[in-house]
Formats: structure tokens, C-alpha cells, sequence
């Protein structure tokens, strides 16, 4: 059958105009009708993110080895090698802002969730610094000598020698050993953003199973916590899966309706719950199944589907 070159152009038009209008998809022109080249090659907007993100990430890691060669040790308090703690808490947090203002720079709304990761985990590092040492507010004072107030000393008082200069309080230091691995930690934090990017991995297909049957499986990025209002969720009817899910940290709540009754399992758990804790969903080290046990009401990653049982 002879076929119209003219309708097979019109066709493959409409094709990539429909794959054009696709969420998430973008379209080159890439295959030829006759002597009229149509595209079709559709790259998914995580792959432009996460070639974007590579030499922004780059830049990071360079900045914080460098901050981190830079760091001056002193004398602890023990007489060891240390660092100011000051020093130390200032290059976890600049580190932070890098690494979130790389992530901003790329695509400010859709990698919220990798956002919350990146702030969640260096919120837990920057948690593991010790106290800041402070002054005490009851410093001992010296105590001038006075005279009786009975009968006239025989003797001309004599003057108290002033009191010494006190010694200056130690300085606010972080051992070494204690700072080198804290440091080491920020670094695995930017290492592995680098690693997802320069393998064009932000994307991930995540498992959700339970227990129990047709559980719903709500999630949210973490951030909406921070807000007001809360985006639509993302849903997933378990046993079941979903492409195509940025990698983060992700809030969720699984609900499951037996007659008039619905049990809940959330994270985070709300206050005074007396159940087992429950796991966050992390799909940057998780493994990309979860499991809802509602028989001892808490989800955990799992890893694989078999082990949801």
C-alpha cells in the first residue's frame, strides 16, 4: 500500500507535538521522513538536572577541602591537637549553604526534596558538635580585708596586694580526632549529591508494601513541613510502585480502612506516640522498598518486596 508522504510527515508532527506537551519530557528532533527530519529523542528533565548539577557540585567539594585544609589547630584542653569549635560549626554550616544554593541553582522547586536530605543530614552532623563551653557567671572575686569596727587598730592597716589577673578560660575547641570525623561525614554528605548527579541517578522507582491489603500510601517532601500549605501528594495503592521519583527526604502517611476503622502510621509520629518508631522515607541512601507493618504500627525500608511480609 502506497502511503502519502505528506500524511506520514503530518503524523509524526502531531507525535512530537503530543511528546512536546509531556510533563518532564523534553524532545530533539532526531529521525527523518523522507528529506524532513522529525524528532523524537526524549530526555527526562532529571538527566538536564543532573548534568547541571555536576559542575555546581564540583564546586563545592572544592571549596570545603580547601576551607578544610585551612583549619588552624591548637592546644585543647587536655594539651591535644584541636580546632576552635567555632571554626568547625561555621565550615559545616557554610558547607550547607553551598551545597543547597548548587541544588537552588539548577532547579529551585522540583529537588526540594533532595533540599531536605542535604539540610537533615548536615542538622544531625552539625548536632554531633559538643556544647559550647560558657563562662561561668560567678566568677570568685577577691575579698579586700576591713578593718574592725571596735577600738582603733594600733597598727596602720596595711594595704591587700592587688589580686593577680586571672588566668583566661581555655579556649573552645573540638578534638581532632572528633573534628576530623565530623568533617569526614559533610564530605560523604556532598560526595554522594555529586555521585547521583555525575550518574544522572536523581531519579528512583520506589516500592511501597504493607502488611495488610490496599493500604494507601500518601508522601510529601519533607519541606512542607516548613509551610503552611501542603502540595498535593504523591499516592501509591500498595502493593504497588511509581517511577520516576526525585530522590530526598519525604514526610508520608499510610492509611488503612478496615470497615468504619482506619489505622494510620505517619512520620513523623505525632507527640506521645506509644508505638514502635517508625523510619523516615530516605530514597538517597534508602533502598527504594518500604514496608508498612500495620501489625506492629511503623514502616521501615526493606530490601526487597519479599521481606514485606
Amino acid at each position: 500500500m502506497k502511503t502519502d508522504r505528506s500524511s506520514v510527515t503530518r503524523a509524526a508532527a502531531v507525535l512530537l507535538v503530543g511528546l512536546l506537551l509531556v510533563p518532564g519530557l523534553s524532545v530533539a528532533v532526531g529521525f527523518h521522513v523522507g528529506k524532513v527530519r522529525i524528532g523524537v529523542d526524549i530526555d527526562s528533565n532529571s538527566k538536564k538536572w543532573a548534568k547541571a548539577l555536576v559542575p555546581q557540585v564540583k564546586e563545592v567539594q572544592t571549596r570545603f577541602a580547601d576551607s578544610r585544609r585551612a583549619l588552624s589547630t591548637v592546644k585543647g584542653a587536655d594539651g591535644q591537637p584541636a580546632y576552635l569549635r567555632k571554626d568547625v560549626a561555621d565550615l559545616i554550616d557554610r558547607t550547607g549553604k553551598d551545597l543547597d544554593a548548587a541544588i537552588v541553582k539548577v532547579q529551585p522547586s522540583s529537588l526540594e526534596p533532595l533540599r531536605d536530605w542535604v539540610a537533615d543530614e548536615l542538622g544531625r552532623i552539625q548536632g554531633e558538635l559538643p556544647a559550647p563551653r560558657t563562662a561561668s557567671l560567678f566568677a570568685p572575686q577577691p575579698v579586700a580585708l576591713i578593718a574592725s569596727l571596735g577600738a582603733p587598730p594600733k597598727k596602720k592597716p596595711v594595704s591587700p596586694k592587688p589580686a593577680a589577673p586571672a588566668a583566661p578560660p581555655p579556649p573552645d575547641t573540638v578534638p581532632a580526632g572528633k573534628t576530623g570525623g565530623l568533617l569526614d561525614e559533610v564530605g560523604k554528605v556532598v560526595d554522594r549529591i555529586f555521585f547521583l548527579a555525575s550518574n544522572n541517578d536523581l531519579e528512583v522507582k520506589l516500592w511501597v508494601g504493607s502488611t495488610v491489603p490496599h493500604v494507601t500510601f500518601s508522601f510529601w517532601p519533607q519541606g512542607r513541613l516548613k509551610g503552611d500549605s501542603a502540595p498535593a501528594p504523591t499516592i501509591i495503592r500498595t502493593d504497588g510502585k511509581k517511577g520516576g521519583v526525585l530522590r530526598g527526604l519525604y514526610v508520608y502517611k499510610a492509611a488503612w480502612t478496615q470497615g468504619k476503622v482506619t489505622q494510620i502510621i505517619e512520620y513523623p509520629q505525632p507527640t506521645g506516640t506509644q508505638t514502635t518508631p517508625t523510619e523516615r522515607l530516605d530514597l538517597v541512601n534508602g533502598t527504594g522498598f518500604f514496608c508498612c507493618r500495620f501489625n506492629e504500627q511503623y514502616c521501615h525500608a526493606v530490601a526487597k518486596e519479599k521481606e514485606c511480609r
